[in-house]
């Protein structure tokens, strides 16, 4: 089954580290035990050791610990700010706030891959590294520092005023304090002075939520008979996965190109392998299979989280630690093999995995 697979197509825009250097991803339940383990928690005793090797990885240049746009937003769910805190702290010291971009961005590149195989077009983007620093690059927006003044952006005035070495250190350190804040949240006593500014973290959580509606619908569609819940099930996800997933991004990308549809996906056959071949897309496509294969299965925003998070993570990171019941799917589908990415249940392997693991990027 295996030997009729599409092979992946990965995006030649995509930026990767060093081939070096192992990316590891820990889902939010695994940064809790290493926040428990760095505060002296009761609960963290036995992930002490672990703390210890992923901190002697990445002094050793051996690792690098990444964040991402979902752990971002799985933070804001967190309501004990001292929870947050240490969260935040232990986040910061492995990760130095590196962010895996945004999947959107991640998607956009492999579609591009996959449709430049028909027609090639001058493509006006430059590469987009995969790993980037902080809540923007994991957002897919560029970095940078301004300024606003009452005529707009004032900053080089601000940086002539200050002198360039004052105004870099001023700007890193205004990074900085921004980073963190985002990290950890406001305290308590913060949170009513800065809903009245507009923060509304809510919203976030509504998107995944909306997001979990849809598929708790399509779930009782599937319920209406035919063999859409099981021998066709993959095929219904695809499908949906390319209508729902794609649908801003495909259009422009066939019409940059002036392509049809038809042209790059004629029959089911060829739609399969089109799809079969992004590896983000292959890794989302599993899980929602996985998910929807058992017609009790009630979704939650978090199964959004998981699936954005493990989409961009487990094709692209080469060591990710997640929770059970992902942990059973992706190796039951064999992406672990097939990405050649380590997939951990939990941190109990991962001192000798970050010791003997290479990564992908690895000549052999």
């Amino acid at each position: 089954m295996k030997d009729d697979l599409p092979a992946f197509v990965w995006p030649p825009l995509l930026q990767l580290p060093s081939d070096s250097v192992n990316v590891v991803y820990f889902d939010l339940n695994h940064w809790i035990c290493l926040a428990q383990a760095s505060v002296g928690h009761p609960k963290g005793s036995s992930y002490v050791e672990t703390l210890e090797a992923c901190r002697a990885a990445r002094s050793a240049g051996k690792a690098s610990f990444v964040l991402s746009s979902t752990l971002y937003m799985e933070m804001l769910k967190i309501n004990d700010p001292a929870q947050r805190r240490a969260l935040a702290d232990i986040m910061e010291e492995l990760t130095d706030f590196a962010t895996l971009v945004s999947r959107v961005v991640v998607m956009e590149l492999e579609l591009a891959a996959m449709l430049d195989r028909f027609a090639r077009v001058p493509n006006p983007l430059p590469m987009i590294p995969l790993i980037g620093r902080g809540v923007r690059h994991s957002a897919g927006r560029q970095s940078g520092f301004k300024i606003m003044g009452p005529s707009g952006d004032a900053t080089h005035l601000v940086r002539e005023r200050m002198g360039t070495k004052a105004f870099e250190d001023f700007v890193t350190q205004a990074n900085l304090l921004l980073e963190r804040s985002i990290l950890r949240g406001p305290t308590d006593d913060e949170v009513e002075r800065i809903r009245a500014l507009g923060w509304n973290p809510e919203a976030i959580k509504d998107v995944a939520e909306r997001r979990a509606e849809e598929e708790r619908r399509q779930s009782v569609r599937l319920n209406g008979g035919g063999p859409w819940r099981h021998s066709r099930l993959r095929d219904v996800v695809s499908a949906r996965e390319l209508i729902i997933e794609f649908q801003d991004i495909l259009p422009r990308a066939l019409a940059e190109r002036g392509l049809l549809l038809t042209e790059v996906m004629s029959d089911p056959q060829s739609a399969r392998a089109f799809v079969g071949a992004m590896p983000s897309t292959v890794v989302s496509i599993e899980l929602k299979t996985a998910w929807h294969r058992n017609r009790d299965y009630q979704w939650t925003a978090n199964d959004i989280y998981d699936i954005d998070a493990l989409s961009l993570a487990v094709p692209y990171c080469d060591v990710v630690a997640t929770e059970k019941a992902c942990h059973h799917a992706l190796v039951a589908a064999g992406l672990g093999e097939r990405m050649h990415t380590a997939l951990l249940r939990n941190l109990e392997n991962l001192p000798i995995t970050l010791d003997q693991w290479k990564p992908k990027r690895a000549p052999n």
